[in-house]
């Protein structure tokens, strides 16, 4: 058995509409740079990655951020506690339930460093990471990308193994799963490019993107 997979997701906003039917639909997400990611019906693209990543015997931790508000509750108690259980159990992971982290739905600077620091306590050595950075306020993907980041170069012997955004295109059967980790990645070595001082950082970047500069006629 390797490392422990942890998965780190946020739990919807999504209420009822006009009509008082739940806004946060099941779809298919088709995967985009990533056939690991092929699933069928969900409504949380954090589910597809876990199914793709985890195999039978794996031991794995799903961390669930939860602001405060009666959508969230709704949409974590009715739809993700129940369907991340059944995937666990079909599947034949060692899981032992979800870890909740609660913030709140302030989107101020110390709502946000509280989150991140809740995430770093909940983030151990030793592990496999992967997230979903689709739902949350707005500064909320920008907490799990600081806090990815850290435990990648801080921790010992962490590493990111798949970062993802789901589309969600209203009134469709389908979604697109974009794998977002090279950008992760990427940050990465912006950050070592520059306490490096290299003398050609863009030169750099393009040579790693496999992209040409500009060239004269």
């Amino acid at each position: 058995m390797g490392k422990p997979k942890t998965f780190i997701c946020t739990i919807p906003f999504q209420g009822k509409d006009r009509n008082g039917d739940d806004g946060l639909k099941p779809i298919t997400y088709e995967p985009s740079g990533n056939t690991r990611l092929a699933y069928g019906v969900t409504r949380f693209p954090i589910i597809p990655v876990i199914n793709g990543y985890a195999e039978k015997g794996d031991k794995i931790r799903v961390i669930a951020i939860l602001t405060d508000g009666p959508n969230y509750k709704y949409n974590y108690e009715t739809y993700f506690a129940p369907e991340v259980t059944a995937l666990a159990n079909s599947n034949g992971y060692e899981f032992d339930g979800i870890e909740v982290v609660e913030t709140s739905s302030s989107e101020d600077i110390s709502s946000q460093l509280s989150l991140f620091a809740n995430l770093l306590d909940r983030i151990k050595d030793g592990e496999d990471l992967y997230a979903c950075i689709t739902y949350g306020t707005k500064p909320t993907p920008i907490v799990q990308s600081m806090a990815l980041s850290y435990a990648y170069r801080l921790k010992k012997d962490t590493s990111v193994g798949c970062v993802v955004y789901g589309l969600f295109r209203h009134n469709s059967p389908t979604g697109t799963l974009y794998d977002t980790t090279a950008l992760f990645y990427m940050d990465s070595i912006v950050n070592k490019l520059a306490e490096m001082k290299a003398p050609n950082p863009e030169e750099a970047i393009r040579a790693i993107l496999g992209i040409g500069g500009n060239e004269d006629d």
